[in-house]
């Protein structure tokens, strides 16, 4: 049976599952629970949206639900719009996951039914849980993570765009976002390549790419907004988040995050759906390998050959760049300062970083000669060309107006946090390595990510010599507090970022 309730709107994000409040003699009429897992509908949005029920006696009156802002957000509900309020029954493919974690192999049937309910909320975080647990005992094998894959991008939105379509991802963890916008302006500048980007927000780090893109333009978009900018300039780089490409992962690595874990099998799978949900034929696997990195030494040949077998039974043509990192990704952290560095390398600017370019220039010479437009040993002096005779800016440019940014934006245009603070290195040295994990500490502490005008600008980077006593990081804040957080953190963390030779 259901129910009629009018919309409220609550200025309360519950940040994962979506929350709504009845009041409790609503929910006492209604046989409604706190935990209930109900299905909303209302005129405007035809398909059920899963939600979990609370209950209050005062925050919202009888005859209304209240809805978390996550919710208004995503779906642009009307206040007072009238909710149809249903109990959901339970999912059948909970039925799959018992029969997983008993040892049984799955079958693709299986795996689309509990990517389906994942991304549609029916089967919660418990039972998401449970699933994500299988993957590590009694673990999937090779024909069930192709479903696994398969199931992910099939469950979501998908983009699907002519001839050759082109893409960089990066495995991620290594503070400095420049390469990305530098290899999707050289690669689109090429007749003939389309190159739909997405990206993420920052989780654990200090910014990531759609932080730092979103100081330059819009980056939330919906799927007919897109084909109309890859018909214009071939490209466009947006945020991942606000389309349902592969959704059931999201919830996946929600679930995960708290243990730190995640299998090879599973980020492959789950950056190769998200290839597929793009439309994808060509890609470059950005992998850093180090020290602090995500991924060891040892684990590279394994990751290489998971993304070539799974890549290659969904037809995707691939290339893996292996990077030993070090440090970080040119000399700049944050939002604003991560995007001065990177115009700085497409306008030629004389203080460019050429660290950040020389990996931007090796990467887009791979997919160039991957898609064969360039002979194999010539996508690199291309790609130079392109960035030297101002193509990649104009491309560029064109993108930021395509997504309602400032087409004349310039590096010197970008303003920086007012409050700037000189930090002066405690002793001499070769740096021999950087890292990234201290660094994104003080870059939060900063108010980074959200704060796009703060950040650190690195004058000595690995492989640098340093003299004791000079400037070796100058700190950029909105405010005194914040600043003053960072210079306490700074003065603490200095040896753990530093490793001097």
């Amino acid at each position: 049976m259901s129910h009629f309730l009018s919309a409220k709107k609550l200025d309360i994000s519950s940040g994962s599952e979506f929350v709504v409040i009845v009041n409790d003699s609503d929910a006492k009429e209604y046989g409604i629970n706190p935990g209930d897992a109900l299905e909303v509908r209302w005129d405007s949005y035809g398909d059920g949206v899963i939600v979990i029920a609370d209950v209050t006696s005062s925050i919202v009156e009888a005859g209304r639900i209240g809805l978390y802002e996550d919710i208004w957000s995503k779906y642009n509900l009307k206040e007072n719009e009238v909710i149809k309020v249903d109990f959901i029954s339970n999912s059948d493919a909970v039925e799959s996951i018992r029969r997983k974690l008993l040892g049984e192999k799955l079958k693709y049937e299986d795996f689309f039914k509990i990517m389906r309910d994942i991304a549609n909320g029916r089967l919660g975080s418990t039972l998401t849980t449970y699933f994500a647990a299988a993957g590590y005992s009694p673990g999937f094998d090779t024909e069930e993570i192709e479903y696994m894959t398969k199931a992910l991008a099939e469950t979501g939105e998908r983009l699907a765009f002519d001839g050759i379509v082109a893409d960089k991802h990066s495995i991620g963890g290594v503070a400095g976002k420049g390469i990305t916008p530098i290899i999707v302006s050289i690669v689109a500048s090429i007749e003939g390549m389309k190159v739909p980007n997405t990206s993420t927000r920052a989780i654990t780090t200090s910014s990531a790419t759609t932080d730092m893109l979103e100081v330059l333009m819009p980056m939330t978009f919906d799927k007919i907004a897109l084909e109309s900018m890859i018909f214009k300039s071939n490209a466009f780089m947006v945020w991942g988040g606000g389309l349902d490409l592969a959704p059931a992962d999201d919830e996946i690595i929600k679930v995960q995050k708290p243990l730190g874990m995640e299998s090879i099998d599973k980020f492959v799978s789950s950056i190769v759906a998200k290839k597929i949900a793009q439309g994808v034929t060509h890609v470059v696997f950005d992998v850093p390998v180090g020290s602090g990195a995500k991924i060891k030494e040892e684990e590279f040949q394994k990751v290489k050959e998971t993304f070539e077998r799974v890549c290659a039974k969904f037809g995707i043509h691939l290339s893996v760049h292996k990077r030993d990192i070090t440090g970080i990704d040119g000399k700049a952290v944050g939002p604003a300062l991560e995007c001065i560095e990177f115009l700085r390398v497409l306008e030629n600017h004389p203080e460019k970083s050429k660290t950040l370019e020389l990996d931007a220039l090796e990467m887009a010479g791979k997919l160039i000669e991957l898609t064969e437009k360039a002979p194999v040993g010539k996508g690199f002096d291309m790609a130079k060309e392109i960035i030297t005779s101002g193509q990649a800016l104009k491309k560029l440019k064109e993108i930021i107006g395509n997504q309602g940014g400032d087409a004349t934006v310039s590096s010197d245009k970008i303003e920086l946090g007012e409050i700037v603070h000189h930090y002066i290195s405690y002793q001499g040295g070769e740096i021999k390595h950087m890292s990234n994990k201290k660094i994104f500490e003080v870059g939060h502490a900063l108010g980074n990510p959200r704060i796009k005008n703060a950040g650190m600008y690195f004058h000595k980077v690995t492989g640098d010599t340093v003299a004791e006593g000079e400037k070796l990081i100058t700190l950029y804040a909105t405010s005194a507090g914040r600043m003053n957080l960072a210079k306490k953190l700074l003065e603490r963390e200095a040896n753990g970022i530093f490793e001097f030779g």
